[in-house]
C-alpha cells in the first residue's frame, strides 16, 4: 500500500504561497472530483439477495431431484430453512457491501450461521411436524439442501467481493486533517487493513513532509505506482480528522458536492463505526449516552429476555457438561499444586464487585497483572484450557447467580479496572451491562496486555453497548464459535 501526503505547495523561498484548497492545487481538485459509487457497489446488496434466491431454486431442484419423495406434500416443511439462512446471513452482514466477504473469518462465520439455521430448521420440523412416513424425506432433504445453499451463496459472496475489492483499490480513501488525530487512524487503517490508497491532506502545514506508515499484509490488490493516464483513481471515501471550522469554504463546497455524488464523506469516528464496529474514545462525552438514543436499558423488555435466557442456558449447559467439569477440575489439580478453581476480585454491573470463577491456569504466585505471549507461568493444562476458553465454563455459575451474562464485556480485574479509570476517559460507562463470558471486545482484538489494549477493547465495548441487541449478541455467537474452533484463545 503506497501512501501519498499532500501539504500546501510553495513557489520558491520567495515566491507566494499557493493554498492548499486553492483552485491551483490540482492535485486536490483531481481529489475531489465526484465521481460517486461503481455500478458494482451501487447494486451488490441486490446482488446478493438475487443471487441467494437463485441458490435456493437450485438447491430445491436439486432435493426434487435426488430425494425419491412420492408425498409431495411433505415439502412445505422446506420453508424455514431459506427464511432462517437469510436471517442469519443478515445478522453476519451478508448484504452490507463493506463486509470483507474475501477474509477467512467470514468463510468460517458463513457456514457457521448456516449451519445454525439448519440446526434450528431441523428443530421446527422436528417439534412442529408429525412423525408420518410423509413428512421423514422433508427432514432428509433440509440439511441437504443447505449445504448446496452454503457454497452457492459463498460462491457469490466472493465474486462480489473479489470485484468491489478490485474497484476499491484502483482508487484512494482522501484523509483530510493533520497531527496525532489524522496519523493514529492512519496508522488504524494499516493495522486492520484497508484495500487502497490513502491520501493524507493536511489543512495546516506548509512543509512538505513524508510519513511513513507501514504496509500490511493482509492488503490483496495493489495498485500500480503510475497508473496509465486513461485510468484516473478515484475518491471512494472521505474522513474528516480535523476540525471542520479548519476547512474553507471552496473545500467544504467541493466536499458536499462529493457526498451528494454518491461519495461518502463523513468524519473519522463515524468511519471507524461503520467499517471497524468501534466507538471512538474521542468521540464519548458526558452527554454520549443520550446524544445516541440508546436502546439499553436496564428494565427493557430485550435486558429482561435476555437474563431469562441466561438462567436457562447456563443451567442446562451445567447439567449437560458436569462430566466435562469433573475431568477437567482434576486435571487441573495433577497437573499442578493449587486448588482447581481459581476466585478473583471482578468489577460487575453498576461497579459492583462479585467473585468470579475460573479453571485455574496459572502457578499460585501471580506477579505480573498481564499474561505475556509464552508466560513461563501458565501451567502445562492451562495452554490447552485458554487455547480453546475451557478455562471459562465454570463462570457459567456466575451467570446463573446473576453476576454475570452470557455476552457482554469482558469482567475486568479490579486493580485493573482502578488503573483504567484513571487513564481512560469515561471507563465506567462499561459497566452499564453485565459482563459477559464472551463479548465484542473479546472476539475482534487480541487478548489486552498494556493500557493501550485495553483502550482499543474499551472502544469495541462501546459499540456493543451502543448496538445492545439479540442482533448484535448473536453476531457474536457466531463469532465466538469462530474463536474456539480456531484455537485462538490466550
Amino acid at each position: 500500500m503506497s501512501f501519498r501526503t499532500v501539504y500546501k505547495k510553495t513557489h520558491g523561498s520567495d515566491g507566494p504561497k499557493v493554498n492548499l484548497f486553492g483552485e491551483t492545487d490540482s492535485a486536490l481538485n483531481e481529489a475531489l472530483k465526484p465521481r460517486g459509487l461503481t455500478r458494482t457497489e451501487r447494486l451488490a446488496s441486490l446482488c446478493l439477495i438475487a443471487a441467494d434466491l437463485a441458490g435456493w431454486i437450485i438447491a430445491a431442484g436439486l432435493v426434487l431431484l435426488l430425494v425419491n419423495n412420492n408425498a409431495s406434500d411433505g415439502y412445505h416443511h422446506l420453508i424455514p430453512g431459506p427464511l432462517l439462512a437469510a436471517l442469519a446471513i443478515y445478522v453476519i452482514h451478508g448484504y452490507n457491501r463493506r463486509t470483507d466477504f474475501l477474509s477467512l473469518e467470514y468463510f468460517s462465520e458463513h457456514f457457521i450461521a448456516i449451519g445454525l439455521a439448519t440446526a434450528c430448521a431441523m428443530l421446527l420440523t422436528y417439534v412442529l411436524s408429525t412423525f408420518t412416513l410423509s413428512v421423514k424425506p422433508s427432514r432428509a432433504a433440509i440439511p441437504f439442501q443447505m449445504a448446496v445453499f452454503a457454497f452457492l451463496s459463498l460462491g457469490a459472496r466472493r465474486f462480489v467481493g473479489a470485484r468491489i475489492v478490485a474497484k476499491h483499490a484502483s482508487g484512494f480513501l482522501l484523509v483530510l486533517g493533520d497531527g496525532k488525530k489524522a496519523e493514529r487512524f492512519c496508522k488504524n487503517c494499516v493495522e486492520l487493513g484497508i484495500n487502497r490508497n490513502i491520501e493524507l491532506i493536511s489543512p495546516t502545514s506548509d512543509v512538505p513532509q513524508v510519513k511513513n506508515f507501514g504496509t500490511p499484509h493482509t492488503i490483496r490488490y495493489q495498485p500500480p505506482p503510475t497508473p496509465p493516464a486513461t485510468q484516473t483513481p478515484g475518491c471512494v471515501e472521505v474522513a474528516l480528522a480535523c476540525d471542520i471550522g479548519k476547512v474553507s469554504p471552496e473545500i467544504l463546497h467541493k466536499l458536499i458536492r462529493l457526498h451528494c455524488s454518491g461519495v461518502r464523506v463523513q468524519t473519522v469516528e463515524t468511519f471507524q463505526e461503520q467499517h471497524w464496529d468501534r466507538v471512538s474514545a474521542h468521540a464519548v462525552g458526558p452527554d454520549w449516552l443520550f446524544d445516541n438514543e440508546f436502546r439499553l436499558s436496564h428494565g427493557s423488555i430485550y435486558s429482561q429476555i435476555k437474563r431469562v435466557g441466561d438462567i436457562l442456558i447456563s443451567l442446562c449447559a451445567l447439567i449437560l457438561l458436569s462430566p466435562l467439569f469433573l475431568l477437567l477440575f482434576f486435571i487441573v489439580r495433577m497437573d499442578s499444586p493449587g486448588p482447581a478453581i481459581f476466585r478473583q476480585a471482578r468489577v460487575g454491573r453498576d461497579g459492583r464487585i462479585f467473585p468470579i470463577c475460573k479453571f485455574r491456569t496459572m502457578c499460585e504466585n501471580t506477579g505480573d497483572i498481564y499474561t505475556q505471549e509464552g508466560d513461563a507461568r501458565i501451567t502445562r493444562s492451562g495452554r490447552w484450557l485458554r487455547l480453546f476458553r475451557l478455562d471459562e465454563f465454570p463462570q457459567l455459575w456466575n451467570v446463573l447467580v446473576g453476576d454475570m451474562s452470557l455476552i457482554g464485556p469482558r469482567a475486568e480485574w479490579v486493580k485493573c479496572a482502578e488503573i483504567y479509570e484513571q487513564e481512560i476517559p469515561h471507563y465506567h460507562i462499561r459497566h452499564l451491562v453485565h459482563p459477559g463470558i464472551t463479548g465484542w471486545a473479546q472476539v475482534k482484538y487480541r487478548y489486552g496486555a498494556n493500557t493501550e489494549d485495553a483502550l482499543t477493547k474499551f472502544e469495541y465495548d462501546l459499540y456493543y453497548i451502543r448496538h445492545f441487541s439479540f442482533k448484535m449478541d448473536f453476531r457474536i455467537f457466531i463469532k465466538t464459535i469462530h474463536t474456539i474452533i480456531g484455537g485462538k484463545g490466550r
